[in-house]
């Protein structure tokens, strides 16, 4: 007959995984379940005190609580601090934004262009890291050199 394989758990298995195999529920596990009991046990409370009648609740002995109007304008509160928030915050990131024409969007204070009488690089090594000048990405992107534009004279007396 053949051997029998054995499998002996005490010893952790090969795993790809940096970290050893844990037992049971991780911190971050079990809070995100407290926090999930607990939000649907308040959301219950919530809809109890929101649609159970005033004098039910004082027949039960609940007397202090908020006015019923906060049923409503607690979530239309919220909603609309919501929106606002982001409103304020688009706002923010706007005016954190440089103009379009401002010099520090097209070179850097500590920026480094190559220049002519730099060394140049050994042959077959990776090239050293510069920043491309405007004109060189302008020349490349829009052809500046090689198309030509031909401007035609217009007379007054043709505009007329």
């Amino acid at each position: 007959m053949g051997r029998q394989a054995t499998f002996d758990s005490s010893k952790p298995r090969n795993s790809p995984s940096p970290a050893p195999p844990q037992q049971g529920a991780s911190l971050a596990e079990a809070y995100g379940f407290v926090g999930f009991v607990l939000t649907g046990v308040m959301f219950a409370l919530y809809l109890a005190w929101a649609y159970t009648p005033e004098a039910m609740l004082h027949a039960l002995g609940v007397t202090y609580y908020p006015d019923k109007y906060w049923a409503a304008a607690g979530p239309v509160w919220m909603c609309a601090a919501g929106l606002y928030g982001a409103w304020a915050y688009e706002g923010v990131n706007r005016m954190a934004v440089r103009r379009i024409d401002a010099v520090e969007l097209i070179e850097e204070e500590g920026g480094s262009i190559p220049r002519r009488l730099d060394r140049p690089d050994p042959p077959g090594s990776v090239p050293s890291i510069h920043d491309i000048p405007i004109g060189e990405v302008n020349r490349v992107l829009f052809r500046t050199v090689q198309r030509r534009v031909r401007r035609r004279q217009v007379d007054a007396d043709s505009l007329s």
